[in-house]
């Protein structure tokens, strides 16, 4: 129960829920796993459950280390992760509880809540239950996936890269590494992020290595804290971690270098990043394409420790990425609210990074435009999307259904869109044909208003007049839904 621990915690609640499967062995030579993952979210959606691969088979190797994936698949889920009760299958419930419980953690002036980390003993650490140093220290015994053919080899996909900067402070991050021999990574830091930053400032002090150790199957919580840039340049992920759980995160002492690194993690890869460059790649991203080879940095590995029979975490990027970003989306839309006060609701819809659909409570004309704009310029949210959807707030941007019925009844192409033809974008935009660059549109689909384009007198919405002069209607069925179906 909430908090979880560890991953394995988490792991064995979703079991007793009936929300994990265990399969006895699985051929990733053949992709079995990878197509697993998109048979589930294919057929199962939300519904689908995670799933732990007991043997896997990797370069014709059998190996005995657990791989576990689709961990973080639904509102539904995260939502637990924060410590939501009465959890249940209903997407857009289990979005705003998610929502409501992550608000609570930060105060009037939109600071998140820290409770620092606890240092424990290293006998106390399931992390160092087996240590590997040397020859010993050797990627190859360990299942990582290179999750299509096009991907340049197997990756850590699910490392959280931890770092400390004199001038600079800490940083725990998410940063894919593409494995290229027993004790050599590549990892990938884009040039917003702030692992880049860190190597900018040790680059600028002529420093020939920077100290890294990287935690791979941590408990939820943390991992979202690592997987998103909710924390400042130089706060500690940790801290944040401790003040969304509630109690702090146990840390152990590295055991090459003087980083702190979670007690409980499935694995603990040290070493130092070198300052030279190599090939990188390709690799599939999270919008759902292959990425092009890119220059990065290296990790040298110097010890590995794991837990007995240690458990692979892998992502499958294009797949859920804005379940585990909630977080993030939470603390930018508390900052909208400032300068948006008829802001209602923001979503990323979980099929891509690309798109951002909000509701606003509109009342004069030009607001839907408006909105759009600023939702656009804002970096943090307009970086990554090159499609804003703003709607009345009767839509739910969560229903995706509705949002599709809202624009091909409310809205008119012309005049209720804007087109900005070029603007500063994400990187890994697979249309784009200037890196950095793309066009973007804003959609309005709330009702025009006549002085805006739109008919004199607007039509009633079905649902919406239902659920404003018939509630109760909604709710004598929300409490005998379980009657209905005899249970």
């Amino acid at each position: 129960m909430y908090p979880y621990d560890s991953l394995r915690d988490y792991a064995e609640d979703l079991e007793k829920q009936g929300k994990l499967i265990k399969i006895n062995e699985m051929d990733q030579d053949k992709y079995e796993i990878s197509a697993l993952v998109y048979k589930l979210n294919d057929r199962l959606d939300y519904k689908a459950p995670s799933f732990l691969a007991e043997k896997v088979k990797i370069n014709d190797k059998i190996h005995d280390s657990p791989v576990i994936g689709n961990l973080l698949n639904s509102f539904s889920t995260v939502a637990q992760c924060f410590g939501v009760e009465n959890i249940n299958d209903n997407q857009g419930e289990m979005y705003d509880a998610a929502v409501a419980r992550i608000m609570s953690f930060q105060d009037e002036e939109m600071k998140w809540k820290m409770i620092d980390p606890v240092i424990v003993d290293k006998k106390d650490a399931p992390c160092k239950e087996v240590i590997l140093t040397g020859d010993d220290a050797d990627l190859g015994k360990f299942p990582w996936i290179k999750n299509n053919p096009a991907d340049g080899s197997q990756y850590i996909s699910a490392g959280s890269v931890i770092m400390e900067d004199a001038d600079l402070g800490k940083n725990v991050g998410t940063y894919r590494m593409q494995v290229k021999g027993p004790r050599k990574v590549g990892v990938y830091f884009t040039n917003q992020s702030h692992g880049y930053k860190f190597m900018m400032q040790a680059l600028e002090r002529d420093e020939e290595s920077v100290k890294v150790s990287v935690a791979v199957g941590i408990d939820p919580i943390s991992w979202m804290m690592s997987s998103t840039r909710l924390a400042e340049l130089g706060e500690d992920e940790f801290a944040l971690a401790g003040g969304f759980r509630g109690k702090p995160v146990e840390l152990v002492k590295s055991e090459t270098n003087d980083l702190n690194v979670p007690a409980q993690a499935e694995f603990i890869i040290e070493g130092e990043i070198t300052m030279e460059t190599a090939e990188e790649g390709p690799y599939g991203e999270m919008l759902g394409y292959v990425g092009k080879k890119v220059w990065t940095f290296e990790i040298d590995i110097k010890t590995i420790t794991h837990r007995k029979s240690p458990w692979v975490y892998n992502l499958w990027p294009g797949i859920g990425g804005a379940y585990l970003t909630l977080p993030w989306e939470v603390g930018h839309f508390t900052r909208l609210k400032k300068i948006m006060p008829n802001l209602v609701k923001l979503h990323t819809p979980p099929a891509t990074a690309s798109i951002v659909i909000a509701c606003i409570d509109k009342r004069l004309p030009g607001e839907g435009i408006e909105a759009g704009l600023l939702l656009a310029g804002y970096r943090p949210i307009g970086f990554s999307k090159k499609m804003i959807i703003i709607l009345d707030k009767d839509i739910d941007p969560t229903d995706l259904n509705r949002v599709i019925q809202a624009v091909g009844t409310r809205w008119q192409p012309d005049p209720a869109s804007v087109i900005v033809k070029q603007s500063f974008h994400i990187p890994l935009e697979p249309s784009s044909k200037e890196m950095f660059l793309s066009s973007k549109i804003v959609i309005d689909a709330t009702r025009q208003q006549e002085s805006e384009g739109g008919p004199e007198t607007y039509p009633l919405d079905n649902r919406t007049v239902l659920e404003e002069r018939a509630s109760e209607a909604f709710e004598i069925v929300d409490k005998r839904w379980d009657e209905y179906f005899g249970k």
